[in-house]
């Protein structure tokens, strides 16, 4: 902390504040005075003649015209830093931004702490910013999730282009086309030809996505990987339903015993009821390979009102499960296995109907 105090105080930091509304700049500036007195921040409508920013804060209205300021920014300024301040990232705006060039988001109103944590990682430098290709989405997919990192995730090819939006290394939104969520990403994986554009900070998106990157690129088992396309959109269609249903509490599609997708009622704890079934899910590997077959194919525990289940969907070398949180002692409990069977069996028909003709199947890059 003495060595990064010593080195502002020497060659403090230069900002460069635009907003189209002179209200907006002023506010930005009065904030960036109260927290680090020793900033520097000049208004883009002065700049000239003051010295060369070394880092931009963009403030964009939501809306037709989106990127248009950060467009004119780095006209002016090519290769400046930016750090984008917006109510909304939604997919046109990160589009637009994608084509700006690499940003730092953070969401408006814009807090405090969020403003200096954007300048504090300017300052670092600890995260890649800028675009990459000849790196599969998966493996970018993958090093965001050990670095731990917060952003959007941009990629544009031959199919169009799309983004995924990460907190904390975790995919929790997606979107390409009419697509989103879970199914988003499948098809971005898909993608061969992709460029990526990785914009660090916080979109402060919906959710659609509940499940751990590992779940959702899967886990590499024994055995071979299988086509898992069609399948895999028809039992997370089916699981969506189901956590619907009533006194369903939840119901998520695990891989490898992590959670990839699924839905649950409004008001419980997310992480909680996750990371319940994923442990018993990790219950149930342990005792199938103590007992081998005679471990059957699910496993159940009460506690309290509620009863959780995970029971296995497809073979097992694939590692998929349905995990479900219910309701003691209502009507689903009586019916609650044959309804996880028939989604078996419907996941068994898929994955037969997408074998090719010759019977072997299908390897795929990430599922």
């Amino acid at each position: 902390m003495q060595e990064r105090n010593a080195m502002n105080s020497s060659s403090p930091l230069t900002l460069l504040v635009a907003a189209d509304d002179p209200r907006d700049s002023a506010s930005l500036t009065q904030m960036l005075r109260r927290l680090r007195p020793e900033l520097r921040a000049l208004s883009f409508t002065a700049v000239l003649g003051e010295g060369a920013p070394s880092l931009a804060l963009v403030v964009e209205k939501s809306g037709p015209g989106f990127g248009r300021l950060c467009a004119t920014v780095r006209s002016r300024f090519p290769g400046l830093p930016l750090v984008v301040i917006a109510p909304r990232f939604d997919g046109e705006a990160i589009a637009a931004l994608a084509e700006v060039g690499p940003a730092r988001l953070v969401p408006s109103p814009c807090e405090p702490a969020a403003l200096m944590r954007a300048i504090d990682a300017h300052e670092r430098r600890p995260h890649f910013e800028g675009r990459v290709s000849a790196i599969e989405t998966s493996e970018l997919l993958r090093l965001l999730a050990a670095a731990e990192s917060s952003g959007v995730l941009h990629l544009r090819g031959c199919g169009g282009e799309g983004a995924i939006h990460i907190e904390a290394g975790q995919p929790v939104h997606a979107q390409v086309g009419e697509r989103r969520g879970m199914e988003a990403v499948f098809e971005l994986l898909r993608w061969g030809d992709a460029s990526a554009t990785w914009l660090p900070g916080h979109s402060a998106v919906a959710r659609t996505i509940v499940g751990r990157v590992e779940g959702l690129l899967g886990v590499e088992r024994s055995g071979s990987r299988r086509d898992l396309g069609a399948a895999s959109r028809s039992v997370v269609d089916k699981i969506e339903r189901l956590s619907r249903t009533d006194d369903i509490l939840a119901a998520f599609l695990l891989r490898d015993g992590e959670i990839v997708t699924g839905g649950m009622e409004a008001g419980l704890d997310e992480a909680l009821v996750s990371r319940a079934l994923s442990r018993l899910a990790g219950v149930f590997f342990d005792m199938e390979e103590l007992q081998g077959d005679f471990a059957g194919s699910d496993i159940q525990a009460t506690v309290g009102e509620h009863r959780l289940v995970v029971d296995r969907l497809g073979p097992a070398s694939l590692g998929f499960q349905v995990g479900v949180l219910v309701r003691q002692a209502t009507p689903i409990c009586k019916s609650l296995r044959r309804v996880l069977r028939q989604i078996d069996r419907s996941f068994r028909r898929a994955l037969s109907d997408a074998e090719p003709s010759g019977g072997e199947a299908a390897s795929i890059e990430a599922a």
